[in-house]
């Protein structure tokens, strides 16, 4: 029954006009068979009274009453597909808002953005309710086995069973009841012959007139395809967007809706040309036929003369009636019934994981049960987030994990535990003030990026306090560079939706993320101009001649090399300019000099840098070094102090300048490496 209030929400929507529209057409050809079955009658009388005049008045009667028939039976089709799409619709739209979509607070839509802080209080007031980030829980911690196929293949298989149950119930039912006396009637070879050449005729006229099926299904297959690649790259890169939800989750929302929309849209005019052939189709082979058999059966009557020949014709026709195909439907349902409970079952099952997924069961100290949950059974070995008896000593007990807001990063007596359980850090302790920039050193395995994850709220807090900055101060880079599918311009401005995604979705999408949008801030002459200078700055200013500008679409995971996509990371980085940005190991893949022209392209914009990585060089654009000693050694960390404030340019390191110039406001930036 809940599947049912999603497909259908009230008595009024328009998946239930759908129904009343099919249920009267139902009627209606129930109808139109009982007055062919009396023309019918009218036919026999007239050929066993050899009324040749009255004869072929019926005929015409009979033709004219095919045209609505054959109407009324391809809107049939017509209206089972639209059903099928429409809770397609409902349920994947519903399934997206749980995946995707953090709670928010109902709070006033105004046009006001800039200088004036309305964006920022808005964005922190949505914030505060927090995201939930079901597609990583679902993805990365193992919260829905083969998330992507069960959102795509069983959601359709499930629409589509569904939307056939009650036209093969309730059809085969009229079918069985009024057709049995159906037009039908086997004759001697030679009549056949002629009513195989009819056939053939129409078989020939048909494939001249048909639309290109085959191309129409292959098309409908490749936007099938497109829509289960874009929930597979969502879950491919959970990590990288939820580091950035809200508004990454939002954005993926749009992406997401919009490969549902397309296919939804191409598949209503393959339905809509179906059915115009269908209607061909029915008058020609089936009521067409009909009349031929009529004719051929009139200059071919047998020798009984009266009532016997009556009898004959009304019993020859009703052979030819569609009682067979209704009993075989009728047969079929059982099988129909217990296909539609196996894939109900997948699909209530589905609806109650997403739900219990994307549930905000966050407690009082900002962590999520359901989260925490997933975390100990799918990634952590020891299956407990309490400390080792031997790591609770000390002067003080370990704090109660707490989640803070505030201006800085901050870490206060952390701990972090490997999957395993084994200890790395205990007491870790340190805060970054903006314009002091921190770099975190250590062997692979010393909890690095474990430290990141649990900061970002993706794996569980231990024990102790971490304070972060406002969400829409604070921005991730990984190792691995995101690349939203769109233009070059979409690159940069991600993880804003997509221009063509923004243009196609609806006024309610788009209140929802506005308020995120750094881009309504600039005209278009302001925001093409800081994009230029942010690819200038990291050397990637070639892409534009390169390519056809700003809207030139590629597949960009595969036309750039690795370098050039941690270039245009960090050219999104520089026109988004928060105050802390995390970047993961986010130079890996340039070269030295490159490396150093990037990090000095962020201190020039007034960036702190959190920065965790191996290569020497990087202490230079870095006030303090923190060292993670692994579980080997003491607390697992040892804090070394280089200058009081950064140094513009990166302590006069060499690898070139600024590589133009930005503009923004200051921006920390936190830089993980690789485990």
């Amino acid at each position: 029954m809940k599947i049912l209030r999603i497909t259908i929400p009230s008595a009024t929507s328009p998946e239930a006009l759908l129904i009343y529209a099919q249920t009267c057409c139902l009627v209606m050809r129930t109808l139109l068979t009982d007055v062919a079955t009396r023309v019918e009658g009218g036919v026999g009388r007239s050929i066993v009274a050899g009324e040749g005049a009255e004869l072929r008045s019926l005929l015409l009667r009979f033709c004219g009453l095919a045209v609505p028939a054959a109407v009324v039976n391809a809107v049939l089709k017509y209206l089972q597909r639209n059903i099928k799409l429409s809770f397609m619709r409902r349920l994947t739209l519903h399934l997206h808002d749980l995946y995707c979509t953090y709670c928010v607070l109902r709070i006033a839509y105004y046009a006001l953005r800039s200088s004036s802080n309305f964006a920022h209080s808005c964005a922190r007031n949505i914030a505060r309710v927090g995201s939930n980030r079901a597609y990583y829980a679902a993805s990365w911690l193992g919260g829905l086995t083969s998330a992507d196929q069960r959102l795509t293949e069983d959601v359709e298989k499930f629409s589509h069973a569904i939307s056939e149950l009650y036209s093969y119930t309730f059809k085969p039912v009229l079918d069985v009841v009024l057709f049995t006396r159906s037009l039908s009637k086997l004759m001697g070879y030679r009549s056949q012959l002629m009513l195989y050449g009819y056939y053939a005729a129409c078989a020939g006229l048909l494939r001249v007139t048909s639309p290109p099926l085959a191309q129409m299904t292959a098309q409908e297959a490749a936007l099938a395809g497109s829509f289960r690649k874009a929930h597979q790259r969502l879950g491919a890169h959970a990590e990288e967007v939820a580091f950035n939800d809200p508004p990454a989750g939002l954005a993926e929302k749009m992406i997401l809706n919009q490969h549902l929309y397309r296919m939804l849209r191409h598949s209503r005019l393959s339905a809509f040309q179906q059915m115009v052939q269908n209607i061909v189709d029915s008058y020609l082979v089936k009521y067409g036929a009909t009349a031929v058999a009529l004719a051929v059966y009139a200059a071919n009557r047998p020798k009984e003369v009266g009532g016997q020949a009556t009898a004959h014709y009304i019993r020859a026709m009703r052979l030819l009636s569609n009682t067979s195909r209704g009993i075989g439907d009728l047969v079929l349902v059982y099988k129909r019934v217990t296909s539609l409970a196996g894939y109900t079952s997948r699909v209530s099952e589905l609806v109650e994981q997403v739900a219990s997924l994307s549930v905000d069961a966050s407690n009082e100290r900002g962590e999520n049960d359901v989260h925490t949950q997933l975390y100990l059974r799918n990634v952590s070995s020891s299956g407990s987030l309490l400390l080792p008896l031997n790591e609770r000593g000390g002067l003080e007990p370990p704090c109660e994990p707490r989640r803070l807001e505030g201006d800085v990063v901050s870490f206060h007596r952390v701990f972090l535990s490997a999957p395993d359980g084994t200890t790395l850090v205990k007491e870790l302790s340190f805060e970054v003030p903006q314009g002091s920039s921190v770099i975190i050193m250590g062997p692979n395995g010393s909890g690095k990026s474990s430290l990141f994850r649990v900061a970002a709220g993706l794996w569980p807090l231990q024990a102790g306090e971490i304070t972060l900055p406002h969400k829409s101060d604070l921005f991730y880079l990984s190792q691995r560079p995101y690349l939203v599918t769109g233009s070059l311009r979409d690159q940069l401005l991600y993880p804003e939706p997509p221009q063509s995604v923004w243009e196609t979705a609806s006024d309610k999408s788009r209140k929802t993320i506005d308020v995120w949008m750094k881009s309504k801030m600039y005209s278009a002459e302001d925001l093409e101009e800081r994009l230029c200078a942010c690819l200038e700055a990291v050397e990637l200013d070639y892409l534009l001649a390169r390519g056809r500008g700003w809207d030139q679409i590629q597949a960009w995971d595969e036309t750039l090399s690795g370098g050039e996509k941690q270039r245009l990371a960090m050219a999104r980085l520089l026109f988004h300019a928060p105050k802390y940005a995390i970047l993961d190991e986010a130079t890996s893949a340039v070269s030295a000099d490159g490396e150093r022209v990037l990090y000095n392209a962020c201190v020039q914009v007034g960036i702190t840098m959190l920065s965790i990585g191996h290569r020497p060089a990087l202490r230079d654009f870095h006030s303090t070094v923190l060292h993670f000693e692994g579980h080997e050694g003491g607390k697992g960390w040892r804090v070394e102090r280089l200058r009081d404030r950064d140094l513009d340019g990166g302590g006069g390191g060499g690898g070139g300048g600024g590589g133009g110039a930005v503009v923004g406001v200051g921006v920390g930036v936190i830089v993980v490496d690789q485990k």
